[in-house]
């Protein structure tokens, strides 16, 4: 058995080549100071972002999208694709929309309460509001 160094030399300069090659940093590394507020928006964007994203998943809405023609998926896409900016601005003009129900409609069921009260005092002889009821005596 014949040892030949210079086959064995050649082994291990080829291994420390490459130890020291995969150790070296392939890119620079940027170090700074991240500051609070920067943080904060980056954070209130991504929950203002998954919050349109549950909204747009849920099943009302993409009854009304198929309604309307759009494509739930081509929906996301450009949810995703939005600046942080833009996602800010349209959730806060989600939330400046009135929750289910017009004016109208508020209007209406107060009128009903009121009458359904009126009617009330004076099935119970409290009001003489309408001359039609007969109280219960």
């Amino acid at each position: 058995m014949s040892r030949q160094p210079g086959f064995f030399k050649a082994i291990a300069l080829t291994i420390a080549a490459t130890m020291f090659l995969t150790s070296m940093p392939l890119g620079l590394a940027r170090a700074g100071l991240v500051s609070t507020e920067r943080l904060v928006e980056a954070r209130a964007a991504a929950s203002e972002r998954e919050r349109l994203a549950a909204i747009l998943l849920r099943g009302d809405v993409g009854r009304q999208m198929v309604a309307l023609g759009v494509d739930r998926d081509e929906a996301m896409a450009r949810l995703a694709s939005l600046s942080d900016r833009e996602v800010r601005e349209i959730a806060g003009k989600l939330d400046q929309l009135p929750a289910g129900q017009s004016v109208i409609a508020g209007v209406l069921i107060i009128a009903g309460a009121v009458l359904l009260g009126l009617v009330l005092l004076d099935l119970l002889g409290v009001t003489d509001v309408f001359t039609f009821i007969n109280p219960i005596t």
